[in-house]
């Protein structure tokens, strides 16, 4: 069957708010849209379908996220929705959205085809299953590709394709410098950031972030060093119960909770240094590939993507796990001397997103 250039691709995910999964969906969206393909997004909503509309991709609200038996009453919703965008392309990226599309799917002949994308190591079981139950299964890391042939192996119809995440080198510059006015604003909320030292651990801050093994060099850290964190003290229980721990060894003052920022690439450019020190490994590590990028070093755990990804960019950074005693060493040591960094081009979203489309064409070319 004959089938012209151009794609209809459907994403489909929870929510489109705060996240590296939100971020990489909307990337991804506006550049099949400059590619000439027709890329729409199924969600919940979330701030950023504006943005998202802005650049001409369509959105579908849908509380397809909502984790109840009653969302799957969307299933012949979404059939139809399939049918009547004449859609190519399914993209799952998340494990109840998933299973929606799968039994959406299950008995139509393709296309649409099915592609999942595994972006978090979850808990083994049926319900995590299903991201390996796509007619192509991407995996965002060696780690994840690992964790999928461990688990789900009698689910998957091929291998996992790695496909790495990449970053924007247009937002992500190296040697970008912070915004002045930014730099102004933070600093006025903040006024013991000014001439400080400043350590970065990005992302949302729960149990498994690993905060309590920096708590040592917190408390061994010079009068001008601050580590930063971008969440809200009352934002959690876990975050009001952190909060309250430091107080008690005296250590508050020494953490700036500067919320949920948008302004990544300002914020990792500001600080000294970033830090990845996650309990259990990560499938990838955003948060350590855009730092790098932008030529902040980082010091993290040589476990999951985070170590595959210091291992290709800097291997310096990379501290085995359990070793508390040598984290607070390589801290201590990046603060003291800062490392000469260099621009990387591995890891690009171009590079990233032409995998994935010639993937999805690699389907299409099959027989329905």
């Amino acid at each position: 069957m004959q089938r012209s250039a151009a794609l209809t691709v459907m994403q489909i995910l929870p929510a489109l708010n705060m996240g590296g999964v939100e971020r990489g969906t909307v990337e991804f969206a506006r550049y099949l849209k400059q590619q000439g393909h027709r890329a729409i997004v199924v969600s919940g909503g979330g701030y950023q379908v504006q943005a998202l509309e802005n650049t001409g991709v369509e959105h579908i609200q849908l509380p397809v996220g909502k984790k109840s038996p009653l969302t799957f009453r969307y299933v012949p919703t979404l059939r139809k929705i399939f049918k009547q965008y004449n859609v190519d392309i399914v993209h799952a990226r998340s494990r109840l959205p998933a299973w929606l599309c799968y039994f959406a799917l299950r008995k139509k002949p393709r296309p649409p085809y099915f592609v999942t994308t595994l972006h978090g190591l979850h808990s083994v079981s049926r319900y995590s299953s299903v991201m390996a139950r796509g007619d192509a299964v991407v995996a965002v890391s060696k780690t994840a590709a690992d964790y999928l042939q461990q688990n789900f192996k009698k689910h998957l119809k091929t291998q996992p394709q790695v496909i790495y995440r990449g970053v924007d080198f247009k937002v992500f510059k190296f040697g970008y410098q912070a915004d002045k006015q930014w730099v102004a604003a933070l600093e006025a909320r903040h006024p013991a950031l000014k001439n400080s030292q400043k350590v970065l651990l990005p992302g949302r801050l729960t149990a498994v972030k690993g905060f309590e093994n920096i708590m040592p060099w917190l408390g061994q850290s010079g009068a001008n060093q601050y580590l930063l964190v971008t969440a809200d003290s009352n934002q959690t229980d876990y975050t009001k119960r952190l909060f309250e721990s430091l107080k008690q060894a005296g250590l508050s003052e020494k953490v700036i909770w500067i919320g949920p920022q948008q302004r990544m690439a300002d914020l990792y450019a500001y600080v000294d240094l970033t830090l990845s020190i996650n309990r259990k490994p990560e499938s990838f590590g955003r948060t350590v590939l855009e730092s790098l990028t932008v030529g902040t070093p980082v010091v993290g755990l040589n476990h999951g993507g985070v170590g595959e990804i210091l291992t290709a960019l800097f291997p310096s950074g990379l501290v085995p796990v359990g070793d508390d005693d040598r984290l607070i060493r390589w801290i201590k040591a990046m603060l003291l001397k800062p490392a000469v960094m260099a621009s990387q081009t591995q890891f690009s979203n171009q590079q990233q997103f032409q995998q994935t489309v010639a993937l999805y064409q690699q389907l299409l070319a099959q027989k329905s």
